[in-house]
C-alpha cells in the first residue's frame, strides 16, 4: 500500500482509538448511553483491535490479504478498516452471495427515496440522485410536518456502500415517523439525535439538512445538522448566501443544542441543495467542484426550469470530474 495511504488509514484509526480510549479514562458514569449502549468490555475489544491494525500499518503489514498477501481494496478498508481477505479470494459462492445481497439492497434503496416531487402551489423541485457503487449513503425526501406543512430533507451518511445504505433506510423511516409530529424543524432534528446516538455506534454520524415552506409567509424555515450549506440566490438583487449549520450533525453529539433559523423567499429566488460529493468532485489535477463553481454554475445560466437549471449544474459537475468517487445528490428548489 502505498505511503499516503497509509498515513490516511493511521490518522483515521488513531482518532478512532483515541476518542474510545478518552471516554474509557472518563469518569463518566452514564457510559453505556453516550456510545449507544455499547459495554466497556465490547469497547475495550475495539481498542485493542485498532491497536493490533496501528502495529500492522507500522510494519507496512496493514491492508494485506491474508490469503494472497496482494493489497486489499481501499474501497472496502474505508468502509470496514479490519478488512482482511480481498475480494479475489472470495469463493464463487461467496462472490454471488455478496453480488445477490448488494442487488436486494439497490432495489430496496430505489423503492424508499421518492420517485417524484410532491405538488406545492408555487414551487417547483427537481432532485438527482447518483450512489458511488451499487448503493450509496446520500439521502433526499420529502416528508409532512405537524399542521400538513411541506418538509424536504437532504442528508449523507458518513462512509459508502451498504452499511450507509442501511443507516440511510434508518433515516428515512424515522423521519416519515417523527415529522407528523413536530411543527418544530429544531425540535424533530434534537429527537432524531437522541434516536440515532444509540444507533450510530462508536464512529458514524449523519449530516441532515432539515427545511420547511411556508408560502402564506413567504417564508422558508431550516435546521442544517451539520450539512454542506445549501446555496440561496435571491433573485431580486442578483445575490448569494449560504444557509450555514445550525447545529451538529446527528449522532454526533449525545446532548447537542438544534437550533433553526428562516429566510424570506421571493418569485424566482432558488434554493441549491447538494451532497459533499458534488463540491468535492475532483478534476485530473485534484481540484474539486467547489463552491466557487457552483455559484458560477448558476450565475452563468439563464434561468429557464427548474430541470433545466438542474441539468447545467449536473453536467458542468461531469464535465469536471475525472471520476466520481463519492455519492452525489442534487436538489434544485425555485419558488415561482
Amino acid at each position: 500500500m502505498e505511503e499516503k495511504l497509509l498515513e490516511h488509514f493511521q490518522q483515521s484509526i488513531s482518532q478512532h482509538k483515541d476518542n474510545l480510549q478518552n471516554w474509557l479514562n472518563s469518569n463518566t458514569t452514564n457510559k453505556d448511553v453516550h456510545l449507544g449502549y455499547s459495554n466497556v468490555k465490547d469497547v475495550l475489544n475495539i481498542v485493542t483491535e485498532f491497536k493490533g491494525l496501528l502495529e500492522k500499518i507500522e510494519y507496512k503489514e496493514y491492508g494485506k490479504c491474508e490469503v494472497c498477501q496482494e493489497d486489499i481494496e481501499t474501497d472496502r478498508l474505508e468502509h470496514d478498516c479490519t478488512t482482511n481477505i480481498c475480494l479475489d479470494c472470495y469463493s464463487e459462492d461467496q462472490l454471488r452471495n455478496l453480488e445477490r445481497d448488494l442487488e436486494l439492497a439497490a432495489k430496496v434503496q430505489e423503492q424508499l427515496l421518492p420517485c417524484c416531487t410532491p405538488y406545492i402551489e408555487g414551487v417547483e423541485i427537481a432532485f438527482r440522485s447518483k450512489p458511488a457503487g451499487v448503493v450509496g449513503g446520500d439521502y433526499h425526501d420529502f416528508f409532512t410536518l405537524k399542521g400538513g406543512s411541506q418538509g424536504i430533507a437532504i442528508g449523507d451518511v458518513m462512509g459508502k456502500g451498504l452499511p450507509a445504505s442501511m443507516l440511510m433506510s434508518n433515516l428515512q423511516a424515522s423521519l416519515r415517523i417523527l415529522g407528523p409530529d413536530y411543527d418544530r424543524l429544531d425540535q424533530l432534528a434534537a429527537h432524531l439525535n437522541r434516536l440515532f446516538r444509540y444507533n450510530l455506534k462508536l464512529i458514524k454520524f449523519i449530516s441532515l439538512f432539515l427545511g420547511s415552506i411556508d408560502l402564506a409567509e413567504r417564508k422558508f424555515t431550516y435546521c442544517n445538522a451539520g450539512h454542506h450549506s445549501p446555496l440561496f440566490w435571491q433573485a431580486k438583487n442578483n445575490s448569494f448566501k449560504w444557509l450555514k449549520p445550525t447545529a451538529p450533525a446527528i449522532g454526533l453529539i449525545p446532548e447537542a443544542e438544534f437550533k433553526s433559523s428562516e429566510i424570506m423567499v421571493n418569485e424566482e429566488d432558488i434554493i441549491v441543495f447538494y451532497t459533499d460529493g458534488l463540491t468535492e468532485a475532483r478534476n485530473h489535477e485534484k481540484e474539486e467542484f467547489g463552491e466557487e463553481r457552483l455559484i458560477q454554475s448558476l450565475q452563468k445560466r439563464k434561468i429557464r426550469t427548474t430541470e433545466d437549471l438542474l441539468a447545467d449544474i449536473w453536467n458542468d459537475v461531469g464535465a469536471h470530474a475525472v471520476q466520481i468517487t463519492d455519492d452525489i445528490t442534487l436538489m434544485v428548489v425555485r419558488f415561482v
